[in-house]
C-alpha cells in the first residue's frame, strides 16, 4: 500500500501545483451555454462585439469584419484577440465558444506565471503562496468570463517577462520583438508595455559580456524581428481599415504637447481624448489602484488586490533592487508597470483595467519580498509565512465560498440573453407575412441579438443614443435616423409589423425616455410577457 505521506513528500511540488490548479479551475467554472452564467450577455458593449463577430463572420464566410447584413463597420480595434479565438469558433460557431479559449489562456498565464516563480526561488511553500494568491485573485478567475482582449494581454506579458529572465539566446531576443508587437496588436494601450520590452531587451544586449559582433547578432535579431511584424501589422490595419498608425500616433503626441487640443475654460480641464492634463486627474486613481484600494474595474469597484498585499509587494518590488539575484525582476515590473500608469494617465478616462499587468507583477512583488526576507530570517520566516497563509485563507474563505458555490449551485441570469430567446419564442415563421419580416424595436445592440436571433425578425434601435449611435446607417441598416417615431410610422405604412422590446432599458434616462415617448405616440399591447415583466414585446400601431 502507497504511504500517502511519503508520496506526497517525495512529491510536494507537484501536490502543490496541482492543488492550485484544481482550485482555479473550480474558480474558473462556468457553464457558457446554459442560463446559470452571465457570458451569454457578452458585456461590456461594444468592447465584446469588436472581437467576437469577425471570427464568427470568417467562418460563415462573410469575410473577418465587423458587419451585419453585408454592412462592413471599419475599426482600428488590434485583431491578434479575435485571431487567437478563431480556432474555438471553429470548432463550434458560437461566441460562447470565447469562454473556453480564455480558460486556455488562463491556464497558459498560470504556467508562465509558474515559471517566473521558479526563475527566482526553488522554495516549494513560497511558490505555493504566491500561486495560490494568484488564482484566487477574483479578476484573474473573472476576466475569463468577457470576451476582452485583457485574457490574451496575460501571457503574452508574462512570457515576456519569463524571457528576458532567461539566459541569453538570439532566438530569445527574436521572440521578444515578436511578442511585443502581439502585445499591441492585441490592444493598442499596450504601446508602452511593447516600448518597455524593446527598451529592456537592448539593455540587457548593451550590457551583456559577450563581443560587438554577438552583441550586433542579437540586436538584428530583436529589431528585425519587430520591424517586420509591425510592417506587416500595419499594411494589414492600412489595407483593412485605411488606418495609419504612424498617423495614428502623431495626433495622440499632437495631443500631448497641446498642438491640437485645449482646456475648458470654466473647469480648467482639458478638451479631448489625451493630454498632459489627465495626468493630474488620472495618475492619483492609478497608484491608489496598485494601493489596494477600491478602484473602477469595468462596472467593478473592487481592489485588483488586498491592500495588505499590495503595500507589501511595492516594498518587495523596490526591496528586490537591493539584491542582485531578483533585481532584473523588479526592474522589469517597475518599468512595464510605471510607464503603463503614466500613458494611461493622459487619456481622459480612467479604468484599472488598462493596468491589469499590475495584478500579476504585485504579486510577484509579494513573492519578492517573501525572498528577501527569507534570505535574512530564513526560519523565523517559515513560520511567518505560514501564519499569513493562514489569515489569508481565513479572511477569504467566504469570497471563495461563495464563488465556487454560484458556479456549481447556484446562478446568475443573463437576462439579456433570455430576452432574445423571448423574441425567438414569439417571432416564429409563421409571423413573417408577403415576405415581410416583422421588425423589433430594441434598446440592445444588434450585434448580440443576432449572436442568438432565429432570423424571423429585423431590428430598429429604440434610442437615439444607444450603442453605435453615430453609425446607424451601417450597423442597423440604411434608414433615416434622424426622427425615429416617423420611422416607426413609416415602416407601420409599409405594411411591417412593429413591435418593441422592453427590455434594456436599465437605469438609463435616454432610453426610459424614449420608451415612453414611443407608447405615447403610438398604440401599445403586450403581446408577451417575460422576465418578470422586463422582456415584455409590445405590438405597436398607429394612433386611431
Amino acid at each position: 500500500m502507497v504511504d500517502i505521506k511519503r508520496f506526497i513528500l517525495g512529491h510536494k511540488e507537484w501536490v502543490v501545483i496541482l492543488s492550485c490548479v484544481f482550485i482555479f479551475l473550480l474558480l474558473l467554472y462556468k457553464d457558457p451555454f446554459s442560463e446559470r452564467s452571465l457570458i451569454p450577455n457578452f458585456e461590456p458593449y461594444p468592447d465584446t462585439f469588436y472581437y467576437t463577430v469577425p471570427p464568427l463572420n470568417l467562418v460563415k464566410g462573410e469575410g473577418f469584419y465587423l458587419s451585419r447584413e453585408g454592412r462592413v463597420l471599419r475599426n482600428s480595434i488590434p485583431p491578434l484577440y479575435s485571431l487567437v479565438i478563431l480556432p474555438f469558433i471553429l470548432i463550434n460557431p458560437d461566441p460562447r465558444m470565447v469562454y473556453y479559449a480564455n480558460v486556455f489562456l488562463a491556464l497558459i498565464s498560470f504556467i508562465l506565471f509558474l515559471l517566473i516563480l521558479k526563475k527566482i526561488t526553488e522554495n516549494v511553500w513560497i511558490i505555493g503562496v504566491a500561486l495560490f494568491l494568484y488564482v484566487t485573485n477574483y479578476f484573474l478567475f473573472w476576466m475569463p468570463t468577457l470576451a476582452m482582449a485583457e485574457n490574451l494581454l496575460l501571457p503574452l506579458y508574462l512570457a515576456a517577462i519569463l524571457l528576458l529572465l532567461r539566459p541569453v539566446s538570439l532566438l530569445n531576443f527574436g521572440l521578444l520583438g515578436v511578442i511585443s508587437l502581439c502585445i499591441f496588436a492585441t490592444k493598442a494601450a499596450n504601446i508602452p508595455v511593447l516600448v518597455a520590452i524593446l527598451l529592456l531587451s537592448s539593455l540587457k544586449i548593451f550590457f551583456l559580456d559577450k563581443t560587438k559582433i554577438w552583441k550586433l547578432k542579437a540586436f538584428l535579431c530583436l529589431s528585425i524581428a519587430f520591424s517586420s511584424f509591425f510592417l506587416l501589422y500595419a499594411e494589414y490595419l492600412y489595407l483593412t481599415n485605411n488606418f495609419n498608425i504612424i498617423s495614428a500616433l502623431s495626433g495622440y503626441f499632437d495631443l500631448l504637447t497641446g498642438k491640437t487640443s485645449s482646456y475648458d475654460v470654466k473647469s480648467h480641464r482639458p478638451i479631448g481624448w489625451a493630454s498632459f492634463g489627465y495626468i493630474q486627474i488620472n495618475f492619483p486613481l492609478y497608484l491608489s489602484s496598485i494601493l489596494g484600494n477600491k478602484t473602477k474595474f469595468l462596472w467593478d469597484v473592487t481592489p485588483i488586490v488586498p491592500k495588505y498585499i499590495a503595500i507589501a509587494s511595492i516594498i518587495g518590488v523596490f526591496a528586490g533592487l537591493i539584491k542582485k539575484k531578483y533585481r532584473n525582476l523588479s526592474i522589469i515590473l517597475i518599468i512595464m508597470v510605471g510607464t503603463s500608469i503614466m500613458f494611461m494617465s493622459t487619456f481622459d478616462s480612467f479604468d484599472a483595467r488598462y493596468i491589469y499587468i499590475a495584478i500579476p507583477s504585485l504579486l510577484l512583488g509579494f513573492s519578492i519580498l517573501i525572498l528577501v526576507l527569507f534570505d535574512f530570517f530564513s526560519k523565523k520566516w517559515t513560520i511567518i509565512l505560514l501564519l499569513f497563509f493562514a489569515f489569508y485563507i481565513s479572511s477569504n474563505m467566504i469570497r471563495l465560498k461563495s464563488q465556487i458555490s454560484l458556479n456549481f449551485k447556484y446562478s446568475e441570469t443573463p437576462w439579456a440573453y433570455i430576452s432574445v430567446l423571448k423574441l425567438n419564442e414569439y417571432f416564429t415563421k409563421e409571423k413573417i407575412i408577403n415576405g415581410k419580416r416583422p421588425v423589433v424595436i430594441s434598446a440592445l445592440p444588434p450585434y448580440l441579438i443576432d449572436f442568438y436571433s432565429n432570423g424571423n425578425y429585423t431590428l430598429l434601435p429604440l434610442s437615439y443614443e444607444q450603442e453605435f449611435r453615430s453609425l446607424k446607417d451601417i450597423v442597423w441598416g440604411p434608414n433615416d435616423y434622424s426622427n425615429l417615431p416617423i420611422l416607426y410610422a413609416k415602416y407601420l405604412h409599409d405594411g411591417y409589423d412593429l413591435y418593441v422590446s422592453k427590455y434594456g432599458l436599465g437605469s438609463e434616462s435616454y432610453t426610459n425616455r424614449d420608451f415612453n415617448t414611443i407608447l405615447k405616440e403610438f398604440d401599445a399591447e403586450v403581446v408577451l410577457s417575460g422576465c418578470y415583466k422586463q422582456c415584455d414585446i409590445y405590438k405597436i400601431t398607429l394612433k386611431k
